[in-house]
């Protein structure tokens, strides 16, 4: 907070430079919060005390309002929402929430050259589905049955390194299976990846930590 008002400051006095160190300086400070939320996501999955809120939600204006947050960081793509789900799902919209930032901040950070994001929404029997599909560097066959555990990293001596620790889909993916859903990857180097999960409509039983 202290940060932003001095960043504020600054760019009033016209101290456009000390105003552009400090919008970095708040950037960091923003992915070392999100990075501290992770690992104590990973410890609490861990010991089974990640903590849901029940509730019945509208996902088309979830996924809209994680669209345009998305969307304001990254003017190079356009991420475009086709579809729409027809009832409401039942889950913890705060971490459903966390689980799309997650994967289309990935969809962004993973198609550096590309310039386009499509999110569907559909619908099979008793589940609600979406998927993110980019048009990036893919990911490799023989590392599709492991992005999803925790710590994995795809290392690649070809490709560019990207920065993370690899928790990010492990916490995505334990999100949704505690939700009685599935998410699940189609990917081919060089030609992008779809990532797609599904939630119930109704609560069966109880969401489990």
């Amino acid at each position: 907070m202290y940060t932003q008002v001095l960043q504020q400051q600054f760019a009033k006095r016209g101290e456009e430079s000390l105003s552009s160190f400090l919008a970095k300086m708040d950037a960091q400070l923003n992915k070392l919060t999100l990075l501290i939320r992770d690992l104590l996501n990973v410890t609490k999955i861990e010991h089974g005390q990640l903590a849901f809120q029940e509730e019945a939600f509208d996902l088309n204006e979830l996924v809209r309002e994680t669209v345009e947050q998305i969307q304001m960081t990254t003017p190079k793509h356009t991420i475009s929402i086709e579809g729409s789900i027809p009832r409401p799902v039942w889950g913890d919209v705060d971490r459903i929430g966390q689980v799309l930032t997650n994967l289309l901040s990935n969809a962004v950070k993973y198609s550096p050259q590309a310039d386009s994001i499509i999110v569907r929404l559909t619908s099979e029997q008793d589940r609600a589905v979406v998927s993110i599909q980019d048009f990036g560097i893919g990911i490799d066959r023989e590392h599709q049955g492991n992005i999803f555990n925790r710590f994995y990293r795809v290392s690649d001596p070809e490709d560019k390194t990207y920065p993370g620790l690899g928790i990010g889909l492990y916490i995505s993916h334990e999100i949704i299976k505690r939700h009685g859903g599935d998410l699940t990857v189609v990917s081919e180097k060089g030609k992008g990846s779809l990532f797609r999960f599904t939630l119930p409509y109704t609560r069966s039983t109880p969401l489990t930590l």
